[in-house]
């Protein structure tokens, strides 16, 4: 079992008035992350501090999420307006900005993209993005998750590459829409790879 690190005070009472369900979500994303921080040699302190702080807008309801993302300037895609929990990130990245007067920018990065990610995004954003989708509870959403863990162990880009193709391919299955910037992260990291070669 990995460790994580003390809070500041203003983030963990935030976290400890969410629903227990997502409360433990949130703790066991936090030592995957810290776990993949060691391995690829991160600042474990500020990817704790990201993936803790991940789903603090997690639990609003949709109609709550849609009106502050308009409210606030984010931007709504169809996507979005279909399915509003997608702008828990963004909304909780305004959030810890705003109301927790977080300034790490690599920090409220990993927040606003955990869901969808982005492929510009930085190691601390890749290490919440994975941590987030490999914990067990959602291992039968992924069905390809064992392979992105692999993956996720020796490096980020082509384990977030593996979990986007996956489930670009679950998303299509079941008739539903991928979000663009998922779409624009999976070409991009491709292409990175491809010129790294």
């Amino acid at each position: 079992m990995q460790t994580t690190y003390k809070l500041p005070s203003n983030l963990q009472e935030t976290l400890d008035a969410l629903p227990k369900g997502l409360f433990d979500h949130i703790q066991r994303v936090r030592e995957l992350a810290v776990g993949l921080a060691g391995v690829h040699k991160l600042d474990v302190v500020r990817v704790d501090f990201a993936a803790a702080a991940h789903d603090i807008a997690r639990a609003e309801p949709e109609h709550v999420l849609l009106a502050e993302a308009q409210a606030t300037g984010i931007p709504v895609t169809n996507v979005d307006a279909d399915k509003p929990m997608l702008l828990h990130g963004p909304v909780g990245a305004g959030r810890l900005r705003n109301k927790l007067a977080v300034t790490d920018e690599e920090i409220l990065e990993a927040v606003y993209w955990h869901t969808t990610a982005l492929s510009t995004m930085g190691p601390i954003a890749k290490a919440v993005f994975l941590a987030d989708k490999m914990d067990l509870s959602k291992a039968s959403r992924y069905p390809h998750i064992g392979r992105v863990r692999e993956l996720a162990a020796d490096d980020l880009d082509q384990a977030i590459v593996e979990f986007l193709k996956g489930d670009l391919v679950r998303l299509l299955e079941e008739g539903k829409m991928a979000h663009p910037a998922s779409l624009e992260a999976l070409n991009g990291l491709l292409y990175s790879l491809k010129r790294s070669r």
